[in-house]
């Protein structure tokens, strides 16, 4: 990752995610977990490209004809690229 690029992601982190400390079963240890939801898909599809990980989950869509479709990026597992 580009310095640039990290500069360019904490930006977008800082100002549309949530981090959250999550488990799957309860005797586990917190993870930490960071999603970023956006109406734009191409930026999320971007910033996994760049992370080089993550999962992008369609949000239901409840008034199509006054909101735009909606997506978050789930980053839950440590990367070793990050």
């Amino acid at each position: 990752m580009e310095k640039w690029e990290a500069a360019y992601l904490a930006g977008i982190i800082d100002s549309e995610d949530s981090i959250t400390l999550t488990r799957l079963h309860n005797n586990e240890n917190r993870k930490p977990c960071i999603s970023v939801s956006s109406t734009d898909k191409e930026l999320l599809v971007y910033l996994q490209k760049v992370i080089d990980g993550g999962a992008i989950n369609n949000k239901k869509n409840y008034k199509p004809d006054k909101h735009k479709n909606s997506y978050t990026l789930y980053f839950k597992k440590r990367q070793t690229s990050i």
